[in-house]
């Protein structure tokens, strides 16, 4: 009987051992997440500056020019060239390539100045140029375009020749993006990330092959639930316990036996194996 329920006390403290194939469907874990709520999103404008290589063509107010609409609001912005694009509204600017030639005076920068050709200049057919519906303003290089003669002018000034040939050198760009900017991602509670696992797993009939066949039943191991009583507040009516002390059982003691009983013991065990081994003798 002792045995029986040593055996059963075994089983119930081991892991069970059950077919990994028989259980691959069964046994889970199921996570359980709760959806994120929408992060609100901000944008901050950033400046970034690289360097790239570009045609610059000789005499350009803007060495570079623009490539886009962007670029060009911010380079015509720029206070040291601002005044030359005084009556240009920004605001109504466009980026278009021209169909057809164009001629007339073009603005050219002289170290720290800006002039005017008296000689008018042709802008050939898809050039592309900036323009808010009166004023055009050349990509390439943002010099200005004038259907008459402007002012101021050099005694002396490039050719054509000269203004049409560049130079590829590399050229600082500036560009103002706007990134995003997250709000601080909060961590997710334990809580909501504590696996679940299937209290009782059925029963599985595994398939005969090399892992054995039969009905396997996993064992879930039994642990009694432990429970902490309070101690007890004490008896006032012991004396010399002060109140709200708990008792402590006293503790029994087993007293030993004494020599002499042992001696006793051993003197009558050898005195009756004495008297039986003379019967026997007498007996033969």
């Amino acid at each position: 009987m002792l045995s029986a329920l040593l055996g059963i006390t075994a089983a119930l403290l081991t892991p069970a051992i059950v077919s990994p194939r028989a259980l691959a469907g069964h046994n889970r874990l199921h996570i359980r997440l709760r959806a994120t709520p929408a992060v609100s999103i901000t944008y901050v404008t950033t400046m970034v500056e690289r360097q790239v290589k570009r045609k610059v063509f000789p005499y350009s107010i803007v060495p570079g020019g623009a490539l886009n609409l962007l670029e060009a609001r911010q380079e015509m912005s720029d206070p040291a060239v601002k005044a030359n694009y005084a009556s240009v509204d920004l605001s109504q600017l466009k980026q278009v390539k021209l169909t057809s030639n164009l001629s007339g005076y073009v603005s050219y920068r002289w170290g720290e100045k800006i002039y005017w050709t008296k000689k008018p200049l042709t802008l050939r057919a898809g050039e592309t140029v900036f323009t808010d519906g009166k004023n055009i303003v050349r990509g390439r290089c943002l010099n200005c375009y004038s259907a008459r003669p402007m002012l101021p002018i050099r005694p002396s000034e490039p050719t054509e020749a000269v203004l049409d040939a560049p130079v590829e050198m590399p050229v600082t760009v500036y560009s103002f993006p706007k990134l995003p900017v997250l709000a601080p991602e909060l961590p997710v509670p334990p809580g909501e990330l504590t696996p679940i696992v299937p209290t009782i797993v059925p029963a599985v009939v595994a398939s005969g092959g090399k892992t054995g066949g039969g009905i396997w039943f996993p064992l879930i191991p039994f642990i009694p639930p432990i429970h902490h009583h309070p101690s007890p507040p004490g008896t006032p009516g012991v004396p010399g316990v002060p109140p709200g002390t708990p008792l402590v059982p006293p503790v029994a003691v087993v007293p030993e036996p004494h020599l002499s009983w042992l001696l006793l013991a051993g003197f009558l065990a050898m005195a009756l194996a004495s008297g039986l081994r003379r019967r026997a003798v007498t007996n033969t």
